[in-house]
């Protein structure tokens, strides 16, 4: 049995930090490819869940502008409160400004473990946080305290809010889209999350991970990555009203319901493409080289940006075929002519 506590209950703004903590769980890790799930202010600040709810990432975010070890020891009590809690998690991280170079044995590193903190700042963090696991100060060491710290791993920010953006998108052209866009779809994804935390899940209980999604506090690695594409493209891909002007050309011969077919066909093909796990990649690497080609060349129709399309990208994918690729460059267009 898991019982939620010290949760938020206030409609207060997230955090940028607290949104740069769920967007490094969703993108800038190695392991990013198996989180389907961010579970918002339950187990922790967030918790990532894979797609079977069998393993959890878990998250403490503090934006302090001033880490002593005192502060860094309470900022671990709830990382240890779920170690020793009855659901397992597979990692415990603390998400943390920059720390003073000189607590650390190895100050280039970013992210480490405890064993990369020195031995008098660690007195210090280990008092605080006994401190506040025995709401004395006995000193007294509780159960496996030893084997927490040797688990929880440091991850400082060190990176622009528009990076872990740019991450997820996974753009090699970082020019391909302004800062500005990428800065909106954060604040985006910053407001959601604050909104989250309407409910009032305080004292709650659930007996397996699963069961948090039943509080509606969570967000998906599909619902940021549909965001994304949307405001990346500059429309709404997956159900755009109507036939994008640009597409005319392609159905000029057609006749009302067979440009109704073909427009359905598409769209249909492009969530398939976007919404399978082994053939993201590619959609996003489609999406980036449209996006560049449009901007290099303005006044190209669809067809031309198709034909220079296929000159620099191998297509695979057997849901991108030529119909649903001029489509999806049609689509592009309009976005970024309502855009100017």
């Amino acid at each position: 049995m898991y019982t939620f506590k010290n949760t938020e209950i206030n409609n207060k703004k997230a955090s940028d930090f607290e949104t740069k903590s769920l967007l490094y769980l969703l993108g800038m890790r190695k392991d990013s490819d198996e989180i389907e799930t961010v579970a918002v202010d339950c187990f922790n600040d967030v918790t990532g869940l894979n797609s079977d709810f069998s393993k959890l990432w878990d998250v403490q975010s503090k934006n302090h502008s001033y880490l002593p070890p005192s502060k860094i020891g309470e900022s671990l009590y709830t990382l240890y409160d779920n170690f020793v809690s009855s659901i397992e998690f597979y990692d415990y991280v603390l998400f943390i400004p920059k720390l003073d170079r000189g607590y650390l044995v190895d100050d280039k590193k970013n992210i480490y473990g405890y064993s990369n903190i020195k031995g008098k700042q660690k007195k210090g963090i280990e008092k605080s946080l006994l401190n506040k696991i025995n709401k004395n100060d006995s000193g007294d060491v509780p159960p496996l305290f030893c084997d927490f710290l040797s688990k929880v791993v440091f991850v400082e920010d060190n990176k622009k809010i528009s990076t872990y953006i740019k991450r997820i998108s996974g753009f090699k052209n970082k020019k391909a889209v302004s800062e500005k866009i990428y800065e909106g779809i954060f604040r985006e994804i910053r407001d959601f999350q604050s909104s989250l935390k309407n409910s009032y899940i305080e004292n709650e209980t659930i007996k397996k991970p699963s069961e948090v999604i039943k509080f509606n506090r969570h967000i998906t690695k599909v619902d940021i990555n549909t965001l994304l594409i949307s405001r990346l493209v500059g429309t709404d891909v997956f159900s755009f009203p109507g036939v994008p002007f640009d597409f005319y050309p392609v159905v000029k011969d057609f006749d009302l319901e067979d440009i109704k077919d073909l427009v359905q066909e598409c769209n249909e093909n492009l969530s398939r493409a976007f919404f399978d796990k082994n053939g993201c990649k590619e959609f996003w690497k489609v999406t980036e080289n449209i996006i560049y080609l449009i901007k290099k060349n303005p006044g190209g129709d669809v067809f031309y940006i198709y034909d220079c399309l296929c000159s620099m990208v191998k297509v695979k994918n057997e849901y991108l075929e030529k119909d649903t690729l001029l489509y999806m460059i049609s689509l592009v267009k309009t976005g970024m002519n309502n855009a100017n």
